[in-house]
């Protein structure tokens, strides 16, 4: 991370809002690139755009609409997401912490402290991006096998073969068509389906 070139997107309602990120980010900024945008009314474009590795917004009054956009955008696991705020409604904390906020600091905005706590947001996102890739990973092999098991079962009734004999038959049919076992069992299971 800290070797990798960065590209942060700095979100605040005017200049002197951003002007203490911007300070706590160039100390230590080398090679990152910075950009800035003033309002956030044009943030889902900006980031879209600029594709950035992390999104750091300066709230000065934390007004509902502004935190939902916010949160929106933290929702869409586009980019790690850090909030600093220096008020928050009640919940907004809990509300942050469900959207993805990898970091939401109230009333603690001091140039010094933006690149640590930029770090273990990104630290935090990484994680939990992987957290999320294996999720779906496995939910993907449980429905590939639930394909696999339905499909042997069909192939048993149908055919009269083991559960040996269907499972090497799916095999053997997904390795000559070059196409995944879950392909051939979902083929196996519509073609059934269309029988009865």
């Amino acid at each position: 991370m800290a070797n990798n070139p960065l590209t942060i997107l700095v979100v605040g309602p005017d200049a002197d809002a951003t002007r203490p990120v911007e300070t706590g980010l160039a100390a230590a900024a080398g090679r990152d690139r910075i950009a800035l945008l003033h309002g956030v009314a044009d943030l889902p474009a900006r980031v879209a755009a600029l594709a950035p590795d992390a999104v750091v917004a300066v709230l000065e009054t934390s007004d509902a609409a502004t935190l939902d956009g916010v949160f929106q955008l933290a929702r869409s696991a586009a980019c790690a997401v850090v909030l600093f705020a220096d008020r928050a409604p009640p919940g907004a904390a809990a509300r942050a912490a469900e959207a993805g906020v990898a970091a939401f600091v109230l009333d603690g905005l001091h140039p010094a402290r933006v690149r640590p706590i930029l770090e273990t947001a990104l630290a935090r996102f990484a994680a939990f991006e992987t957290l999320k890739r294996e999720r779906d990973e496995a939910r993907s092999q449980l429905a590939d096998r639930k394909l696999i098991e339905r499909a042997k079962g069909i192939l048993m009734q149908q055919k009269s073969l083991t559960e040996e004999a269907a499972y090497t038959a799916l095999r053997k049919a997904a390795m000559k068509q070059g196409r995944r076992v879950a392909e051939i069992a979902q083929s196996v299971i519509t073609a059934a389906q269309i029988e009865l």
